[in-house]
């Protein structure tokens, strides 16, 4: 059986041509990282889906829901020899195919690279690419979404784009497990105090969601830009996703840049086997490193 390093390596040697298409020209190491940490839990959550246990528990199949697309191709800055898949991409190369793969895609020419390159898939015929802001057409998406299935959301904005409103949504369609880029050292530590913290009607506020006060929350004592302030925002995002969606599992996983935390990764799921999934994804990188941690 071919291991899961030499899949990803042969994916990113077939998307490694440029195509005259646009591609994502931002993120270094831990991007690459992140999109191979979600391939393996793509890879095995189909598979394991797809036995006969999966298909009781979901006779809809599974969906996959990609909120913040991008072209489908990622370049490094600096690399343009280092193109990789995206996750739609990743995505529509399942082992075990989605019945509906569904991405949200603000810039239109983005959106169409993306259309483009799925078209070219094995999952060209069952791929629909929205264009605009994802918290304003998450009706259409899940309207597009077949009853009894489970969904599998990738949720990757540069910020705090995704609001909460817009995860409660699609998550009341049923299953849906949901990776989301936590933006700590990448937008709350950067905005917090000259932003957010006067504005009520903030994007953190959005983000975090309803009936809640973080302000009061925060010891005045937590230093900006310190661990302890983004573990305290880590820890309420999940704490409304428990208290006002229901979720029961969930996990952290920290991408960091030259050593120094990044951003993190929240897993969340109302399975148990979903978050042994997604802890075995995380026990190897895109360079074959295992961790031993998990």
């Amino acid at each position: 059986m071919e291991r899961a390093i030499d899949l990803w390596r042969d994916l990113c040697e077939a998307y490694k041509e440029p195509d005259g298409l646009p591609t994502w020209e931002e993120g270094g190491q831990w991007t690459k990282d992140k999109l191979y940490f979600w391939k393996r839990y793509i890879d095995t959550t189909t598979k394991a889906m797809s036995g006969a246990s999966g298909r009781r528990a979901f006779p809809g199949g599974l969906v996959y829901v990609d909120l913040f697309g991008g072209p489908g191709v990622c370049t490094p800055k600096g690399c343009p020899s280092s193109r990789f898949p995206g996750s739609a991409i990743i995505a529509a190369h399942a082992p075990m195919p989605f019945t509906k793969i569904i991405v949200c895609e603000m810039d239109p020419s983005m959106a169409d690279a993306c259309r483009t390159r799925l078209d070219k898939t094995p999952a060209a015929g069952r791929c629909s690419v929205l264009v605009g802001d994802c918290n304003e057409l998450i009706e259409d998406v899940v309207r597009l979404i077949p009853p009894r299935t489970l969904t599998l959301a990738f949720v990757d904005p540069k910020g705090l784009d995704a609001r909460f409103n817009t995860i409660t949504t699609l998550s009341q369609n049923a299953r849906v497990d949901f990776v989301v880029l936590f933006a700590d050292a990448l937008d709350v530590n950067r905005n917090m105090e000259h932003v957010y913290r006067q504005n009520p009607n903030s994007k953190l506020d959005k983000f975090l969601g309803p009936d809640l006060d973080w302000r009061e929350e925060l010891p005045k004592s937590t230093p900006a830009n310190s661990i302890e302030r983004r573990k305290i925002f880590a820890d309420i995002y999940k704490r409304q996703l428990q208290r006002l969606l229901g979720y029961q599992f969930f996990d952290e996983k920290v991408m960091k840049d030259g050593g120094k935390p990044f951003y993190r990764l929240v897993y969340a799921s109302k399975s148990e086997l979903g978050l042994k999934f997604w802890r075995d994804a995380l026990k190897e990188d895109s360079s074959g490193q295992r961790d031993f941690s998990f």
